[in-house]
């Protein structure tokens, strides 16, 4: 069939144009997708978009494209790189991930075999089935890092109540724990900076602040393995710790927990195997350069691990250095960890 005006109205402008781009009526167009018309030869993005509307308009579409982009599960927008991403997730976290992450979206395949190994989120062993979702490789690194974040704060909790026992001077809360969810949902308007743990005394007064990071590195004195060379933080991280210094009133201090994988065929479970924190005052001073982080766009502030002590040492800060930093906090203020 030729251009039948009943099924849709293009008009004599469009109909010539495709004409001349080798395309003689309706069922041919109908035919084509968006991406084969768009390579056609005198045809824009602007006359696709036109012939897109006007078919929508006549309840009509163009074929669909085998080869389109998958559309990832987490910002609900296609995506070049979206592909099948696979987890082992126990049943509870599988929901979680469906219903927080991915905004209800079901998994695209979920294994029929059911094998006893550790959870890929909450690092629980337990009974464990393969689970699939198309994202995108940002997202796909994202979704893998929650389990290791959960699992280097509950080792930041259980180091804390090892060092100063069932009654300890500060309480520790955790204040800012970490959420699975959309990233579509996620937006910088409105939000306040907030340090992932507040120590407090008996009184309530909280008087620091721990802002935690995780990876698979040791810094100097203790961990496994040979010590990071650079210790890089975004830019926007140091102003978030800034500004969370400034909220709470309080010294905010970073640690640095390493969490490695051992494996537990077909699984893997995260062990935290090293920690580590720094004054902010010691990270100012031990700032070695400011620049983009490697495949990034966003600018990164590089430390020398010097400024970083084990946790080991942290009670001693505690007793004899917290109230002095306490004080020029409130003094001073928070010290810049980087000059742009």
């Amino acid at each position: 069939m030729l251009w039948g005006e009943e099924r849709v109205e293009l008009g004599p402008a469009l109909r010539k144009r495709l004409a001349r781009a080798g395309v003689p009526g309706i069922d041919a167009l109908l035919g084509l997708n968006e991406r084969e018309l768009g390579a056609l030869g005198g045809i824009g993005p602007t006359t696709v978009r036109e012939i897109l509307d006007r078919l929508a308009g006549a309840g009509l579409s163009l074929a669909p494209d085998p080869y389109a982009a998958y559309e990832c599960a987490r910002h609900s927008e296609p995506a070049r790189d979206a592909e099948l991403r696979s987890y082992f997730l126990c049943g509870e976290c599988r929901e979680a991930y469906s219903s927080r992450a991915f905004d209800g979206r079901p998994p695209a395949w979920v294994s029929g075999e059911r094998v006893e190994g550790y959870c890929g989120h909450c690092n629980a062993l337990t009974e464990v089935r393969l689970t699939q979702w198309f994202l995108c490789g940002t997202c796909d690194r994202v979704m893998r890092s929650v389990g290791r974040s959960l699992a280097s704060a509950r080792f930041v909790a259980e180091s804390w109540a090892a060092a100063f026992g069932e009654e300890p001077a500060l309480t520790l809360t955790e204040t800012d724990p970490v959420e699975l969810r959309p990233r579509a949902k996620r937006s910088d308007a409105g939000r306040v900076a907030s340090a992932d743990f507040v120590a407090s005394r008996p009184t309530g007064e909280p008087v620091l602040g721990l802002e935690l990071k995780s990876g698979r590195s040791a810094l100097p004195h203790g961990g496994i393995g040979a010590p990071m060379g650079m210790f890089q933080l975004d830019t926007t991280d140091c102003d978030d710790i800034a500004a969370s210094a400034a909220s709470l009133d309080a010294p905010v201090l970073l640690v640095h927990a390493q969490v490695i994988g051992r494996a537990h065929a077909p699984t893997e479970r995260y062990e935290a195997v090293g920690l580590w924190f720094a004054r902010p005052w010691d990270l100012a001073e031990h700032l070695s350069a400011i620049r983009q982080r490697p495949r990034e766009t966003r600018p990164a502030a590089y430390f020398r691990p010097l400024a970083f002590r084990p946790f080991r040492e942290f009670p001693e800060y505690v007793r004899t250095r917290l109230d002095g930093d306490l004080e020029r906090m409130r003094g001073t203020g928070f010290p810049p960890l980087y000059s742009s």
